[in-house]
C-alpha cells in the first residue's frame, strides 16, 4: 500500500511539474478536480429533508399540503379521511407508534392545516388517492406502507388497487369500500341499539342526511358529529371524551359538502377490484362499529387474496382508543414481520 501510494505522489509530482512547464492553468484545475471533487460530493450528502422530522408543505395537484414527520424507525403513511376532520385526531391517538415507526401524517386537501383545490369538484376520493401518489412521487419513495382508517382506509384502498406495485404494507382500520352500498347493516346496526339512552340522541342524529347541506359552518358541523359520537363507541361514557381530547379543531363543513358532491359525480370503483391489491394486508376492526362494520371488514378481507383480519370485542370505531394494547400490538407485529417469517 505505501509503494503504491509513493507512485502515485510521484506521478503526481511528475504531472505537477509537466503543468509548470506548460503553464497550464487548466491542466491543474482539472488535476485538482480529479482528486478532491470525490471528497467534496460526499460531503454534500444529506438525508432527505423533505422527510425531516417537524412541520412540512408540499405543492402537489395544485394543492399545498401541510405534513408532519414523526418518531424513528421504518417509515409509515398515515391516510387520514377525507371528508374535513383532516390527521390531527390520527396524530394524537397514534403517538405510541412514534416509538417503533417513523410516521408521516398529511391532512387531505380541504382539510386541516392544506389548501383547497381551485375547483371543487377536484374534492372526490379519487382525487385523494391520486394525492397520495403525488405525495410519494415527492418524497421519492420507491414504495410505501400504509395506514388508513375510516373514509382514510378507503383513499389507502383505493390507492392500493390503483398504485398495486407502490405499496409494501396495507394497513385498514374500520374502513369502508367507497362504492359498495351499506344502508342496510347501518340500518341493522342502529336498530340493535335502539332503546339504549346512551345512544338516542345519536341514533336521531346520524338519521340526517349526509352530508346535511343545512349546516352552513364549522362550528354548526363540529357541534352535530358531537351529537353522534357516542354511536362511535362500546362505551361511550369513557371512551368519547377522550377522542373529544384529540381532535380539539373544527372540520371543515366545505370538505364534507364538497367531497360528497364529487364523489357522487364520479365515484370511485373499489368493490370489484380489491383483488388488484398485492400488497401485505392487515385488516382491523372493532366488533360494535356502527359505520364501518365487521360485516364491511369481512367482505374487504375476503377480496384481498393473503390479507389477515383482526376483529376486536368491545370495540366501536377507535379501536386504539377503547383497546389500546391489542391495538398497537397487532399494527406493530404486522409491519415488523417479515416476508421470510410469513412464508414458514
Amino acid at each position: 500500500m505505501e509503494t503504491r501510494n509513493a507512485r502515485r505522489a510521484f506521478n503526481c509530482t511528475a504531472m505537477l511539474s509537466k503543468v509548470r512547464t506548460a503553464n497550464s492553468a487548466g491542466f491543474v484545475l482539472a488535476l485538482l478536480l480529479f482528486f478532491f471533487a470525490p471528497l467534496a460530493r460526499a460531503q454534500s450528502v444529506k438525508p432527505d429533508a423533505r422527510l425531516a422530522t417537524g412541520e412540512h408543505s408540499a405543492n402537489v395537484n395544485g394543492v399545498k399540503f401541510w405534513y408532519a414527520v414523526r418518531g424513528a424507525g421504518p417509515l409509515l403513511i398515515v391516510q387520514a379521511p377525507g371528508w374535513g376532520i383532516g390527521s390531527e385526531y390520527l396524530q394524537n391517538g397514534l403517538v405510541p407508534l412514534e416509538a417503533h415507526f417513523t410516521l408521516v401524517f398529511y391532512d387531505t386537501r380541504g382539510s386541516g392545516r392544506s389548501s383547497r383545490p381551485a375547483d371543487e369538484k377536484k374534492m372526490s376520493t379519487s382525487d385523494m388517492v391520486d394525492d397520495l401518489e403525488g405525495l410519494r412521487q415527492y418524497w421519492r419513495l420507491p414504495r410505501i406502507s400504509v395506514l388508513g382508517h375510516s373514509h382514510g382506509g378507503a383513499i389507502a384502498l383505493g390507492y392500493a388497487i390503483r398504485y398495486p406495485k407502490r405499496v409494501k404494507k396495507l394497513i385498514l382500520v374500520d374502513s369502508n369500500i367507497q362504492d359498495f352500498n351499506e344502508e342496510a347493516i347501518v340500518q341493522k346496526e342502529l336498530e340493535a341499539r335502539k332503546g339504549d339512552k346512551r345512544f338516542e340522541a345519536a341514533i336521531a342524529e346520524a338519521m340526517k342526511p349526509w352530508p346535511n347541506l343545512q349546516l352552513t359552518t364549522d362550528q354548526e358541523f363540529g357541534a352535530s358529529l358531537a351529537r353522534v359520537l357516542p354511536l362511535y363507541f362500546y362505551d361511550p361514557d369513557k371512551y368519547a371524551p377522550l377522542l373529544e381530547k384529540t381532535a380539539p379543531s373544527l372540520p371543515s363543513v366545505w370538505a364534507n359538502h364538497a367531497n360528497a358532491a364529487a364523489d357522487a359525480k364520479s365515484m370511485i370503483k373499489e368493490d370489484n377490484r380489491m383483488d388488484r391489491v398485492r400488497a401485505r394486508t392487515l385488516i382491523l376492526v372493532g366488533q360494535n362499529d356502527w359505520i364501518c362494520s365487521p360485516a364491511i371488514a369481512e367482505r374487504i378481507h375476503a377480496a384481498i387474496r393473503g390479507s389477515k383480519i383482526r376483529i376486536f370485542e368491545r370495540t366501536g370505531h377507535f379501536p386504539w382508543i377503547e383497546d389500546a394494547p391489542q391495538f398497537f400490538e397487532s399494527v406493530t407485529r404486522f409491519l415488523k414481520e417479515s416476508r421470510r417469517k410469513k412464508s414458514r
